[in-house]
């Protein structure tokens, strides 16, 4: 597992790697701090993001929400639908517990799917930690480049 550090610039991001180790230590600050920005993990399918994840999330967060982003924007939806959509949006923005989101890369090629959950995990991150994983596929890094300017991208290879 190699891991691309998100403090350098993008240009020269791929250049830095840091030790997987140093990855655990990252993982478990975000779990444990809301306010700051939420932590993406993206790398290729089988890589341990998903693994390190929920290990550490089981250890240092057990109270951790988990959703699919396919999930995720279907109870967005389902609630738009009932009239109840602010309700669910502050009841998830408001949570304090923990929240991953894994799968991201289910809403390639859905922007208004994309900019609602950006919005919804943005005001969640002032209220709870949150952390979500995206599967890269070979040469699409249209949810990546979504991503990086408003969450901490580490990637996992």
């Amino acid at each position: 597992m190699t891991v691309t550090s998100p403090l350098a610039a993008p240009a020269v991001q791929s250049a830095l790697v840091l030790d997987p180790a140093q990855l655990a230590p990252r993982v478990l600050a975000a779990l444990s701090r809301p306010g700051s920005p939420p932590l993406a993990l993206e790398g290729p399918s089988g890589s341990g993001k998903t693994t390190l994840l929920r290990s550490l999330a089981r250890s240092a967060a057990p109270q951790t929400v988990w959703y699919s982003a396919f999930d995720l924007t279907q109870e967005l939806v389902g609630a738009i639908r009932e009239g109840s959509y602010d309700v669910c949006r502050a009841r998830i923005a408001e949570d304090p517990r923990p929240i991953c989101i894994e799968h991201l890369e289910d809403l390639r090629g859905k922007p208004a799917s994309r900019d609602e959950v950006r919005r919804l995990l943005l005001s969640a991150a002032a209220h709870r930690p949150v952390v979500v994983t995206l599967t890269r596929a070979r040469g699409d890094a249209e949810v990546l480049e979504w991503l990086r300017p408003w969450a901490e991208v580490h990637s996992v290879d």
